[in-house]
């Protein structure tokens, strides 16, 4: 009984799909930047890839949380330090050099798990490196398909960009980063569909003091130089943005772009701003 079970068993798990293991792997395009690209292996044929700069004083090893969350979603998330060895991260210019760098090689990097293209570019950035990807996309827009950026800043006097577009901000200034000159400054200079996840102010007691629970720097992995909230942020954080970002990409690409097939339910209390809305 016991050895008919066990070869029940192993016969399901010959026949039994496998799910993609997620890796990583550390590249040096060029002088001036520095990628470390995740990836589902194997790659799934005409994947998304989303490219992602880093904020100030942040480098490609920060971001690790978030990109795995992508990456459980089977897109690719190139995390980009496009000023290597400098603290700023505002350069359009070498942000779109970097970018164009990574295009030009992801497939020779991936092509053991079985990158053959990409399906859409979805670039973007954190903090600075969401403005650098802001200024970069407008002054040339076929650098990219969507945009995708979380908190980026400053863009209160930016270009226009067309979306389609997503950013994730918040209800409540932190780390010096004022709320109208942020997500909701991106979401206001963007045309064409566009939407903002802004997430609520919910403040407690900690080492810090008075501290809010999520912040400017919850997208990273351990927050940013001098700025924390002393908190680690929570693994759902990570999950919530992966799925509003699974929900963009479906929405902007595949099903149809509607409120509906936008939002979807979050852990993390956060109100949607969908094209016309006025945050």
């Amino acid at each position: 009984m016991y050895r008919t079970a066990a070869l029940l068993i192993a016969a399901l798990l010959l026949v039994a799909p496998s799910q993609a293991d997620a890796a990583s792997v550390d590249k040096d395009p060029s002088s001036s930047c520095s990628v470390r690209v995740h990836y589902p292996n194997p790659v799934p044929s005409g994947v998304n890839v989303f490219v992602l700069a880093v904020g100030t004083a942040m480098s490609r090893t920060a971001y690790d949380n978030l990109a795995e969350q992508l990456v459980a979603k089977n897109y690719v998330a190139v995390i980009m330090d496009h000023q290597k060895g400098n603290m700023t991260k505002t350069d359009a210019g070498k942000f779109t050099s970097c970018v164009k760098s990574v295009k030009a090689q992801i497939a020779s990097w991936l092509n053991p798990a079985g990158f053959k293209s990409a399906s859409h570019w979805i670039l973007g950035g954190h903090s600075a490196g969401g403005q650098a990807a802001h200024y970069a996309i407008a002054a040339t827009p076929s650098l990219a398909d969507a945009i995708f950026s979380i908190d980026p800043y400053n863009l209160s006097s930016a270009p226009a960009v067309h979306g389609p577009a997503l950013y994730w901000g918040f209800t409540g200034t932190t780390c010096f980063v004022t709320v109208s000159d942020a997500a909701k400054a991106a979401y206001l200079q963007t045309s064409g569909h566009r939407v903002e996840v802004k997430v609520g102010s919910v403040y407690s007691f900690n080492p810090c003091g008075y501290a809010p629970k999520y912040y400017h720097c919850s997208f990273t992995d351990a927050s940013c130089p001098a700025c924390t909230n002393c908190r680690f942020t929570p693994s759902y954080f990570f999950t919530d943005i992966a799925n509003t970002v699974q929900k963009f990409v479906n929405a902007a690409f595949y099903s149809g772009w509607t409120r509906s097939a936008l939002t979807v339910s979050t852990t993390t209390p956060v109100t949607f701003y969908v094209d016309g809305d006025q945050p």
